[in-house]
């Protein structure tokens, strides 16, 4: 392999979104793992809860859409 395939590899791997990953939820103002994240939203939508936070939240359906990929 090329440097330039070995540090494209890595790329991709530092890229991939894992459930333990760690972000600041705006909306909550606090950290959360991208498992609490997806549990909510879809928890949240699905059974149409209005109040919650993660509620139609664009943070949440982009990890959803970005951990499926």
């Amino acid at each position: 392999m090329t440097l330039a395939e070995i540090q494209e590899v890595r790329r991709v791997r530092s890229e991939r979104i894992t459930l333990d990953n760690e972000f600041y939820c705006r909306p909550r103002r606090r950290r959360l793992t991208i498992e609490r994240c997806l549990e909510d939203y879809l928890e949240a939508n699905a059974f149409d809860d209005k109040r919650s936070a993660c509620y139609h939240c664009p943070q949440g359906c982009t990890n959803r859409n970005e951990f499926a990929k």
